[in-house]
């Protein structure tokens, strides 16, 4: 697995994902990539079940686009934790490379999803999750300009 200290992560948010704020919030020193079809597959359809044993069915006021991102990033770091428990290296890979970014979407208002740093054929890439359906989002240029927070 591979891992990237904080300061290449935050590049490669501001280079490959056009992200360009003044602050991204990335609180640990190195962060572990997993790849984007267990992110998407196995590790969104867990995550669907253990939202459902907690009664978390569906979009409701109370648990919105911002609780499904924060949800879905704090999962994959239990996740994370749990398989890194006992490993010798568990301190080179603090934490997963999955955040939660707030923006503006074209004509629809704010909303949170999740931001995720990966490799695809050995290529850092940076790409877009809906927490609340699993599937992969093209933010458009406009829409990248627009965020204003991010925590990974």
């Amino acid at each position: 697995m591979t891992r990237l200290k904080k300061s290449e992560l935050i590049s490669v948010l501001n280079v490959k994902g056009k992200i360009n704020i003044p602050s991204i919030y990335a609180p640990d020193a190195n962060y572990a990539l997993y790849s984007l079809d267990y992110i998407k597959g196995e590790g969104y359809e867990k995550f669907k079940e253990w939202l459902f044993k907690r009664g978390i069915l569906g979009w409701r006021h109370t648990f919105d686009c911002d609780n499904y991102a924060e949800a879905f990033r704090v999962f994959l770091q239990i996740v994370h934790s749990k398989t890194q428990k006992g490993r010798d290296d568990n301190s080179k890979k603090q934490a997963v490379a999955i955040g939660v970014i707030w923006y503006e979407r074209d004509g629809r208002g704010g909303h949170a999803i999740n931001v995720v740093v990966t490799k695809i054929e050995d290529k850092l890439v940076v790409k877009f999750i809906e927490p609340q359906t699993g599937e992969e989002l093209e933010l458009t240029d406009s829409e990248r300009e627009t965020i204003f927070f991010v925590l990974i």
